[in-house]
Parts: C-alpha cells; sequence; structure tokens
C-alpha cells in the first residue's frame, strides 16, 4: 500500500511528460491552409471587374472598365488575392477574343503564382496555356501544359487538401486531356481520362462539363464500334442537364450525335429520326443557324446513304448551303462541298463531282480537315483523268500515309510527355517523402532525447525519493527494533533480577545472618552479568569476527556442542557497520533463545557467500517450535525486522520436537 501511494505522487510529473511529448508529435506534424480576411468592403479593383464583365453595358465602356481594373492590379500587394484578380482580368480578356493580352496576363499570373508559392495559381497558368496552345493547333504544347496542371492537382489528392477547392478545376484539364487524346485516336486513354474527370466534376459538386464528358464518352464509343454504349452515353448528357437552362442545348447536340452512331452503325432510319428530333427545336435553331444547317446537311447526307434517289437529298443539301454561305462559314461550306461531290458522282456526273471536290480542295489550308480532304482526294482519283486520277491516288496515299505517322508521333509524344511528368511527379513524392521520413526520424529523436531525458529526470526523482522512503522505513524499523530490545531487556530485569533481589531483600529483613543471602546475591550478580554482556557494545572494526566468535562460543556451555562453518571466508571489512550489528544482534538473540527454550545440545553455523548474498543458515536439534507459536514469539519478530531495515531477508523453520532452523540471506 506504501508502495502504491508513493506512485500516486509521481502521477502528475508522468502527465506532464505525456502530455509534452503528444504536444510535440501534433506539432510537427501540423498542416494548415492560409485563410483571407475579408471586411465586407469591397474593393475598387472588384467593382471594375464586375462592370468589365457585365455584357448589358458597350463594349468601349467594358474596356475601359477592364483597363481600370488592370491599373489597380499593379497596385497590389503580392499574394493569393492578387493572384484571383489578374486571373479573373485574363479570362476576361481571353473571353473577348483578345488572345495576345490574354495570355500576356497569364504569364503575369505564372509569375506571381510562382513567387508567393501558389501552387493553385500555377496550374490555373498551366491550364490556361493549354487552352492557348490548344486554339494554335500546338497539341504537344497543350498536352505538356495540361499535363503539368494535371500533376499538380493530383498532388493536392495525395496531399489531403479540400477537393471542394480543385476538384472542378481537376475535372476540367481531364477532360482537355480526354480531347486531346481523343484527336490522335488514342480513345482508351481518352476515355480513361473523361471517366476520371467525370468524378472529379461530381465531386465538386458543379456538372457543368458533365454532359459534355459524357459526348465524349459517346463519340469515343462511336469509334470504337460500341455504338449501343455511344448512345447510352449521349442520353446520360441529355439527363444531366434535364430542366436546366442548357436542356434544349444539349438535347440538340446529343441527338445530332446519336443520329450519327445510328448512321455508323448503317441504321439510317434510326438516324433520321434522331436528327430530326434535334431539328424540332426551331425557337432555338432559328438563333443558331450554323447549327440548324449541320443538322439539315447531316439529314441530307442519311437519306442519300438510304437512298440516292431520295427528291429531299438535293434540297437539304442546298438549304444547309444557302444557309451557311449566308454566314460566310467556310469551314461547313467545305463539308457541304465534299457532300455535293459525293452526290453527283454517284449519279455518274463526274464534271460535278469533279468542280465541288476542287473547291474543298482549296479551301482546306483554312478549313484543315485532313479526313475531309483525304476523302476528296480518293472522289478526284476516281473522277479524274487518268494520269490527274493517279496524281490525286498517290496524293491520298502520301496523306493518308502522313496522318498515320503524324497521329503516331503525336501518340509517342503524349507518350513521352506523360512518362516525363509522372517520373517528375514521383521524383516530387519520392523527394517530399524523404522530406517527410527526415522530419519524422527528427521528431522521433526529439521524442526519444525528451523522453530519455524525461525518463532520467523520472529515475533520478523516483530513487530519490524510494531511498528518503526506505530511509524512513528504516528509521521506523530501527526505532521498532531498539524499542524491542529495550522492553525485552526490561522485562528481563523484572523478571529476573527483580524478583530475585526482592526475595533477597525479603530474607535479610527476617534474617540478616541468613547464609543463602550471600548465594544468592552472587546468583543475582550473574544474571545481570550475562543481561549486560548480552547487550553491550562490541568492536566493529577489523577485529569484528573475533567479537562474533567470541560471543557464539559463550553459549558453548552447559555440555551444548557449537560447530561454527565459514567465517573466517567472509570478507567482513567490506560490511557496513550497520551489517555487522544487526548480524552480531540476530545471532546473539537466537543463541540467546537455544539457550533458554530449545534444549539443545548441538548447534551448527555455516557462513557463505552465493550470487552475491551473505547466506547464515542456523540449525539445532533442540525442541523445536510450533510454526503456529512463531508469530508470538516478539525475540524472533525483532530479529526479523532487524535483518528487513538492511534490506535482508530471514526464514525460520521449525516444528515440534525437530530442532529449529533460520536462514539469513544479505545482499552484499
Amino acid at each position: 500500500m506504501k508502495i502504491k501511494s508513493m506512485f500516486k505522487d509521481y502521477r502528475i510529473p508522468i502527465l506532464i511528460i505525456v502530455i509534452l511529448s503528444i504536444e510535440i508529435i501534433v506539432s510537427c506534424d501540423n498542416r494548415s491552409l492560409s485563410t483571407e480576411v475579408d471586411n465586407g468592403e469591397p474593393e475598387p479593383i472588384e467593382e471594375y471587374i464586375s462592370m468589365a464583365k457585365n455584357k448589358g453595358k458597350h463594349k468601349d465602356e467594358r474596356d475601359r472598365y477592364l483597363n481600370k481594373a488592370l491599373e489597380l492590379y499593379s497596385e497590389l500587394d503580392d499574394n493569393e488575392y492578387k493572384r484571383k484578380k489578374i486571373s479573373q482580368i485574363s479570362t476576361i480578356f481571353f473571353s473577348e477574343k483578345k488572345y495576345e493580352m490574354a495570355e500576356s496576363l497569364n504569364k503575369e499570373m505564372l509569375r506571381l503564382s510562382l513567387k508567393i508559392n501558389d501552387s493553385f495559381g500555377i496550374a490555373k497558368s498551366y491550364n490556361n496555356f493549354g487552352i492557348y496552345s490548344r486554339q494554335k493547333t500546338f497539341l504537344d504544347s497543350a498536352y505538356r501544359y495540361f499535363q503539368q496542371a494535371n500533376k499538380i492537382y493530383n498532388s493536392f489528392d495525395k496531399k489531403g487538401l479540400d477537393p471542394d477547392e480543385y476538384s472542378f478545376s481537376h475535372g476540367s484539364v481531364l477532360i482537355e486531356l480526354a480531347k486531346l487524346s481523343r484527336k490522335v485516336k488514342n480513345y482508351i486513354e481518352s476515355e480513361e481520362l473523361t471517366t476520371k474527370a467525370i468524378k472529379k466534376f461530381e465531386l465538386s459538386g458543379d456538372h457543368r462539363f458533365i454532359p459534355l464528358s459524357y459526348s465524349n464518352l459517346g463519340i469515343i464509343a462511336k469509334y470504337l464500334g460500341r455504338y449501343e454504349d455511344a448512345v447510352e452515353y449521349h442520353e446520360k448528357a441529355i439527363e444531366y442537364t434535364e430542366n436546366t437552362e442548357k436542356s434544349v442545348f444539349y438535347k440538340i447536340i446529343s441527338y445530332n450525335n446519336i443520329g450519327t452512331v445510328y448512321k455508323s452503325k448503317g441504321d439510317y432510319k434510326k438516324s433520321e429520326e434522331y436528327y430530326l428530333k434535334a431539328l424540332s427545336f426551331n425557337d432555338f435553331l432559328s438563333k443558331k443557324p450554323k447549327r440548324r444547317a449541320r443538322l439539315l446537311n447531316n439529314l441530307g447526307y442519311v437519306k442519300f446513304l438510304a437512298n440516292k434517289e431520295d427528291k429531299t437529298v438535293l434540297k437539304l443539301f442546298d438549304e444547309a448551303y444557302s444557309i451557311r454561305d449566308s454566314i460566310n462559314d467556310i469551314i461547313n461550306i467545305s463539308t457541304s462541298n465534299l457532300h455535293y461531290a459525293e452526290y453527283y458522282q454517284s449519279f455518274g456526273n463526274d464534271v460535278l463531282s469533279k468542280n465541288y471536290a476542287l473547291k474543298v480542295e482549296n479551301d482546306s489550308p483554312i478549313v484543315k480537315d485532313n479526313d475531309e480532304l483525304l476523302r476528296t482526294y480518293q472522289i478526284l482519283s476516281e473522277v479524274s483523268e487518268n494520269e490527274k486520277g493517279l496524281a490525286y491516288a498517290q496524293k491520298y496515299i502520301k496523306l493518308s500515309d502522313s496522318l498515320v505517322k503524324e497521329e503516331r508521333l503525336f501518340r509517342d509524344k503524349f507518350a513521352r510527355i506523360r512518362f516525363e511528368t509522372e517520373e517528375k511527379e514521383q521524383q516530387i513524392v519520392e523527394k517530399d517523402q524523404q522530406i517527410v521520413h527526415v522530419q519524422n526520424q527528427n521528431t522521433i529523436y526529439l521524442l526519444g532525447m525528451l523522453l530519455l531525458l524525461s525518463g532520467i529526470g523520472f529515475a533520478i526523482y523516483f530513487f530519490r525519493q524510494r531511498t528518503k522512503y526506505l530511509a524512513q522505513q528504516n528509521q521506523i524499523v530501527q526505532f521498532q527494533a531498539s524499542y524491542e530490545t529495550e522492553t525485552r531487556i526490561s522485562k528481563r530485569l523484572h523478571d529476573e533480577l527483580g524478583n530475585d533481589i526482592f526475595q533477597v531483600m525479603l530474607q535479610y529483613q527476617n534474617d540478616p545472618h541468613d547464609p543463602q543471602i550471600k548465594d544468592k546475591l552472587n546468583t543475582t550478580y550473574h544474571k545481570a552479568r550475562d543481561i549486560s554482556r548480552e547487550n553491550n557494545e562490541f568492536d566493529t572494526d577489523e577485529t569484528f569476527a573475533e567479537e562474533l566468535r567470541n560471543m557464539l562460543q559463550n553459549y558453548s556451555k552447559n555440555g551444548i556442542q557449537l560447530m561454527v562453518r565459514g567465517l573466517d571466508k567472509i570478507q567482513w571489512d567490506l560490511k557496513e557497520k550497520p551489517v555487522k550489528i544487526t548480524v552480531y544482534r540476530v545471532l546473539q538473540e537466537l543463541m540467546t533463545n537455544m539457550q533458554k527454550h530449545s534444549k539443545a545440545s548441538l548447534v551448527v553455523l555455516v557462513f557463505s557467500n552465493v550470487d552475491q548474498i551473505m547466506q547464515i543458515k542456523y540449525s539445532d536439534n533442540g525442541i523445536g517450535i510450533a510454526k503456529e507459536q512463531l508469530k508470538s514469539k516478539n525475540g524472533l519478530r525483532n530479529t526479523e525486522k532487524r535483518i528487513g531495515a538492511i534490506g535482508g531477508t530471514l526464514i525460520f523453520e521449525s516444528e515440534k520436537e525437530k530442532g529449529f532452523k533460520a536462514e539469513i540471506k544479505i545482499p552484499n
């Protein structure tokens, strides 16, 4: 109980150590995102940006506000807020088709983002550069920029940042990469990237680009010949825009795409059905002539494929061409001319077919549609005279080979860019892991040092308290032993000498000349001398062994044989004084007890050192004592306490009529 109570005193220092250790661990792994303080007052730059985006104002007025916002931007401190403003200004310039200015401001955004270590701003800049490169048909550069942005967003995933802050932007980058992969006919990669993009958009809660993503999956599935999947994907795009302002827009697009899927499948009736569905949105299409012309042309073409004799085919082609010509839609006029060429070729009118095909060839540098040009060369090789036809056939082969090589080249470039990006990303991850590992090691070393120092401090404190506690216990035991010794001496003086002296005094009063008085006084003297001898002081220096032997020999009288072994083998000069005194008094008590009570004729004492412990074995051949009586013997209890006070043990073993044994063990 006392040891338990002593540990209560250590609970507070232990608790403090644990709390400090936990705080160190937590502080070493603490991560926090920067926050912006909003005092509720709109900045002037915010107002100018808002005015510049307001399409209700005149273009010149919007430009004036935009330039004002740009002037104020330069006065802002370099921080995340400033980066967000330049991003907004750049986006407005881009929407106004001022691409060079937008690209220049995007470079400024990248510079600022790198300076303030704004990873999100860096990713946004790379995404914008990808868009600019894609517009210029620099596909490999576009892919590289988008991959760099993707790498940064992937790092956000690994760092466990809040996905609400970047998931939509990450999805936008992924869908851009998917469209580029589809363009070079890497359909598997495009499908994988699109699926990832959809997951990001769903995670962000912003579904604006999910219909576009499903449209891309539908186009891919069509190219892969998975027509049922393609239709399902386009229907998904419609489903995501149901009851939204984009509902009609995506229905027209998706119906057109489903019509194209069925056309590729050869189900022209079903294809015609969906083109007509798309054309049914007259109000919307009246404001979108380019889209209406595409649907009319597609409907005419699928009717042509189903039955070239259909009288409505040419009418639909002419209507589509008329709309395109009225809005100077050169790119799609080229598509109309190609369909005219196919139409007239099917009727054997090679002259008209060739004329329309040559128009497609002439416009090809502007249109830049190699698939249409390839089909045009095929028609021209078939409707032209022998030599010219052969020349066009060679052009067809050359262009076809170059397109295959170009697509393969871009796929290889994309793969290399992807590999390099992933390799750099892995290097960054490994570097981050090394940094974290070093930080963790430092944390462990610091914690280890703290725990070590704490442990040392605790051990010192514990042992000091324990030493103090044991010293107090030792003092208590020694006091109790001394008290019991004094009580025993007092009792003997009263019981043995007091009664004898009282009897002599009575005899002297009755007869001063009684000869027995002298004998009784002599006996009383010897008893007093024995008591004194048992409790007198003795030397504990180099003569201790001799003192101990003499004391033991004093008990070898009246027919008692004493055998002592190993006494001289104990290095008594190395023993501390309290140990010597305790051994002397305990053996003295055992010998006195033997002399008074045991009726022994043989006593054996064996001294030895075993495993750094001094052992003393006592045994006699007396009458012994019952075990239950051992506890009631004050003298024996006193010896136990004396031995315990110096850290030793004393074990008694005795039975009635079988002698008495005791074993003393004292650590060296």
